[in-house]
């Protein structure tokens, strides 16, 4: 009986272990070896004519450490992350409460707010150089108009004017990604807590604060970790709009790495460059997870 059962738990380890196996080659081919990749380029300078490497050890760091660039980068790479999620979870988290309502037409308002996030980047990025053109850009025009460009200039054109203008387009791009989540989270609040809510006399404010942003706090946690993983290394738009300009003003991390490696074909400095990211990803995502765990009790 014991050999019968063994075989059947045997069997169910590797039925388990074959279901397993696909996934477990794709992070190894997709995730693991590529990781490993850049660790291992970190260290080493490459030539790109002949491919041939030389182990240099930390001197790629010491010169990511004492790149004059480093700062500016990275202040950019904080402004475009932090305005990008404060826009993006404060547009979403209304425009989640704006769908959760059964009127007619509903649905077609909520496919329409879901167009930003489905439309390819580079036809985002074409509507927004579109807009702010100096030329017949529509914003830009209307700037000339009340003194606030001159003629012909784009907001592009100024350095926190292409600053401010990407971070409204990730804005309106990544927006619809909260507010689905939001909008998920709110239809499972219990109707129960309102009308408990109610009979105690709360007004529409006092039950936004103390049921709905209560029930949210779950869904926004995970979604701070996701968005901030995703803004920090999101490269497309900046590159289609302003390729990290004018004067390096909208340049950051993710465009540096791309301007060492694919511009000046620095393999291994680029590397090194995208290690750093990755750890300062995870500083503060620990840190993130120290504060939520330290205040786990505490609720909006």
């Amino acid at each position: 009986m014991s050999n019968a059962a063994n075989a059947a738990a045997r069997g169910r380890a590797f039925t388990g272990l074959a279901f397993a196996t696909p996934a477990i080659l794709f992070m190894a081919v997709f995730v693991a070896y590529p990781v490993w990749e850049a660790i291992r380029l970190s260290f080493v300078a490459v030539d790109a004519f002949t491919g041939a490497e030389k182990f240099v050890g930390f001197r790629n760091y010491q010169e990511l450490a004492n790149a004059p660039k480093l700062w500016p980068v990275l202040v950019n790479t904080g402004i475009w992350t932090f305005w990008s999620l404060i826009g993006q979870f404060g547009l979403g988290l209304v425009a989640a409460l704006a769908i959760n309502r059964d009127i007619p037409g509903m649905g077609a308002i909520r496919s329409i707010l879901l167009l930003p996030y489905v439309v390819p980047v580079i036809a985002l990025a074409l509507f927004w150089r579109w807009m702010l053109d100096g030329s017949f850009g529509i914003v830009a025009v209307s700037f000339q108009d009340m003194g606030l460009l001159t003629p012909d200039q784009s907001p592009l054109a100024l350095p926190s004017g292409a600053m401010w203008s990407v971070i409204l387009a990730n804005i309106w791009r990544g927006f619809p990604f909260v507010m689905i989540s939001y909008w998920a989270a709110l239809q499972a609040i219990p109707p129960e807590q309102y009308e408990a809510a109610q009979v105690d006399g709360a007004t529409t404010m006092q039950q936004f604060r103390f049921v709905t942003l209560p029930n949210l706090w779950n869904v926004t946690k995970v979604l701070l970790v996701l968005r901030f993983i995703w803004t920090v290394t999101f490269f497309d738009i900046i590159w289609l709009i302003t390729k990290g300009g004018p004067a390096g003003s909208t340049e950051h991390w993710p465009i540096w790495i791309y301007q060492e490696t694919m511009g000046f074909f620095r393999f291994g400095y680029g590397s090194a460059l995208a290690v750093s990211l990755g750890v300062m990803i995870l500083v503060v995502i620990a840190i993130y997870g120290l504060v939520i765990r330290a205040t786990s009790g505490a609720r909006p």
